[in-house]
């Protein structure tokens, strides 16, 4: 009996310890409910996808890809061409919103494409919302307009609702800049730690970097927390993924498996 007691103990430390550790750690869906997940509902970045993501319990916020198009409307798509998800050809830059509206996604429930304009504000209050700004036509291989985007991001309402907190993400190290006079918090989306320190150090404005989980260790985490900055990180599609990633202490995880990153912060 003795020995079955201090097994429960034992178990009952164990939890504590987890939820001390993790409970603090921002749970994000990558594209709504993640990446080429075969276990995935909806398709990333549609709109059921990110509703889905939104109203599960333990959610802090979603991530989603915003791409300008031709007549300067924000969509939200992850992929350089159509093609490779959607009924469509080319790239969101050179194609209309009238185009772009009639395109659905390759999948059985045939999602459609959207817009930022048409995320449900409500289901955003109280949580995040990380826009990943895409700054290049790669069909023409030429960089997009970045005072249109600027002005069709500060055209949108809700990305000014202060209940909702708006996170833009970017490699293009002159668009952040242009971007840290707004509203907006923004991001760095960067390769590796070395690449990280040096942005931070020569834009100190910058409150935070986006990494793959791979490319950082916990010791280069906190040393960049050290300096005031928010640590984002992505690309894990699996309960280990996940457990690496969250004992590196980051101020955020943005996930491809939703459900299992609940689970193992709670």
């Amino acid at each position: 009996m003795r020995g079955i007691s201090v097994l429960l103990i034992l178990i009952v430390l164990v939890s504590c310890t987890k939820k001390s550790n993790f409970s603090s750690i921002e749970v994000i869906g990558h594209a709504g409910m993640g990446l080429s997940m075969g276990n995935s509902m909806f398709h990333d970045n549609s709109k059921e996808a990110i509703e889905f993501a939104l109203q599960m319990r333990g959610c802090d916020g979603v991530e989603v890809d915003v791409q300008l198009s031709k007549d300067g409307n924000l969509w939200l798509y992850h992929d350089t061409k159509l093609e490779a998800e959607s009924t469509g050809e080319g790239c969101i830059p050179n194609k209309t919103n009238s185009e772009l509206a009639l395109l659905n996604y390759k999948t059985w429930r045939k999602e459609k494409l959207i817009s930022l304009a048409e995320l449900n504000p409500t289901l955003l209050f109280g949580k995040t919302l990380y826009l990943d700004l895409r700054t290049l036509n790669e069909c023409l291989n030429q960089s997009i307009n970045s005072a249109v985007l600027i002005q069709r991001l500060n055209e949108i309402d809700f990305l000014h609702i202060p209940e909702i907190q708006i996170i833009l993400v970017t490699n293009n190290v002159g668009l952040a800049n242009q971007l840290m006079d707004s509203f907006y918090l923004v991001y760095l989306d960067v390769t590796g730690y070395q690449m990280a320190q040096q942005l931070l150090q020569a834009n100190p404005i910058i409150q935070g970097i986006v990494i793959r989980n791979s490319a950082i260790g916990q010791e280069e985490v906190k040393m960049i927390q050290n300096l005031g900055k928010k640590v984002v990180l992505y690309d894990m599609r699996s309960a280990v993924g996940i457990r690496k990633a969250l004992k590196k202490n980051p101020d955020s995880i943005m996930t491809d498996d939703l459900r299992e990153a609940i689970i193992e912060t709670n």
